[in-house]
Order: structure tokens, then C-alpha cells, then sequence
């Protein structure tokens, strides 16, 4: 099934896995009642790209298809076991995942923060994740990185314990309406059997620079393509 707008969102193929308290599954459009919670918090959107509550139905409608759509798209909505919201369906408390290799991001609903969800959702996606991706010999990559905006210890603590490693920070790369221009700080973990230092992405190693060129440029390509979207919502 496509888009009717843009036959190339395409839905992605499905996927579900469970931890002790949670169920990772394909996130959908019709889960965009769900997110309104975590679109509408300002706490958690000042973290984001759009730096402010998104508040209008067809701009977050917008901004959920721009991040679940597409055929390499790997976003999942991150349940509750044992919940139920206000439909009978179980409760969607987050979402996680990927809209464009090798990076990974997440949300979660302010109502459940410091629980553990994030970092128990993200050790569980981690190895689903390098499943779906493309090694580097077939045109993907062999890591995953996560970035967060300097100053969001609590991000990056979620990162570390689900196995990423500090690695840069950029400067003055990151810019939303309500930080304005800042910096970012990117966590990375490697490909089972590799390393990140026989990758060339983590400082101080003798093949850093080239490897770290090659991290940067897929990010910046995903923050354009970030852009982009967001600037059609």
C-alpha cells in the first residue's frame, strides 16, 4: 500500500518484537491519534527538529508520514503491555526507529519518562535494526548513530546504556525554533563483529577522518531530507 500523494511511501514491511514490558510494532498512520500526546508536549518537541508543539491535525498527519512512509523506512510504535487507551487498543507510548539509515531516533510520551522505556525499547530495536539495515558491502552501513542536541544528558544516558558510544560533537549544526542554533552530539554502536574503530567513526583512531566524513555526510543527508519534509508539512 502507497500514499495516493507520492506512490514511493510506500508502507513498510511489517516487524514486532516484545521486551518484558513493551511491544515494538510497524508504526502506521492510523497511530497518529496516539502520538498527539508526544507531538503536542512541548518537552518533548523542543528536542526535535521542529523545536515546538505541533498542534494543527493535517501538519502533524504531515509530520507522522514523512516519518513512517517509505520502503527502507523502519519506525515502529512502541506499546504498553497490559494497557489500554481510551479505544481499547493498547496504549502507544512512543515511537522509535529509522527513516533513513544509519540513523535512529526516538520519542516518548512525557507521561512516561524515567521508567526505562526508552533504553529497554531501544536494546530491543538495536539488533532488529542492523537486521533490516544493508552492511556496507551491500550499500547500507555497519553502524547505527543516534544525535542528540548538546544539553540533552537524559538522551544521550538512554544511548550509552543500550550499548552506543560518544563520539563527536558538531558544531552549530542543529537548528529549531526554539534552541536556535546549536550543537550536536552523536552516539554510535557497531555492526555485530565489527568495531567502531576499524570503521573510521570514533575519534582518535588512525582511520577516523575518512570514516568520520562518511558519518557526517549521511548525516547531513538525513537532516536534509528531514528538512525537506518538514518544510512540506
Amino acid at each position: 500500500m502507497a500514499d495516493p500523494g507520492n506512490p514511493n511511501l510506500e508502507v513498510p514491511a511489517f516487524f514486532e518484537a516484545e521486551t518484558e514490558r513493551l511491544r515494538l510494532r510497524t508504526a502506521y498512520l492510523s497511530d497518529a491519534k496516539a502520538y498527539a500526546p508526544m507531538l503536542t508536549s512541548p518537552e518533548v518537541m523542543k528536542w526535535t527538529s521542529a523545536g515546538v508543539p505541533i498542534t494543527d491535525i493535517d501538519v502533524a498527519e504531515q509530520w507522522i508520514k514523512a516519518r513512517v512512509l517509505g520502503r527502507d523506512t523502519f519506525k515502529l510504535s512502541v506499546e504498553l503491555k497490559g494497557s489500554l487507551d481510551n479505544s481499547g487498543h493498547p496504549e502507544i507510548i512512543g515511537m522509535m526507529g529509522s527513516d533513513h539509515w544509519p540513523e535512529i531516533g526516538y520519542i516518548f510520551h512525557p507521561g512516561h519518562f524515567n521508567k526505562g522505556y526508552a533504553t529497554e525499547a531501544l536494546r530491543a530495536l538495536v539488533p532488529a535494526a542492523f537486521e533490516r539495515m544493508p552492511s556496507a558491502e551491500n550499500g547500507g552501513y555497519d553502524f547505527l548513530q543516534g544525535g542528540t542536541v548538546k544539553g540533552n544528558a537524559a538522551s544521550g544516558r538512554v544511548l550509552e546504556k543500550a550499548g552506543f558510544t560518544e563520539c563527536e560533537t558538531t558544531l552549530q549544526d542543529f537548528e529549531n525554533s526554539f534552541f536556535g542554533r546549536c550543537d550536536s552530539v552523536w552516539y554510535r554502536i557497531a555492526r555485530p563483529g565489527k568495531t567502531l574503530e576499524e570503521l573510521g567513526v570514533l575519534p582518535g583512531t588512525s582511520s577516523a577522518k575518512d570514516g568520520l566524513l562518511f558519518a557526517r555526510s549521511a548525516s547531513d543527508k538525513s537532516k536534509a531530507r528531514a528538512q525537506r519534509a518538514e518544510a512540506e508539512a
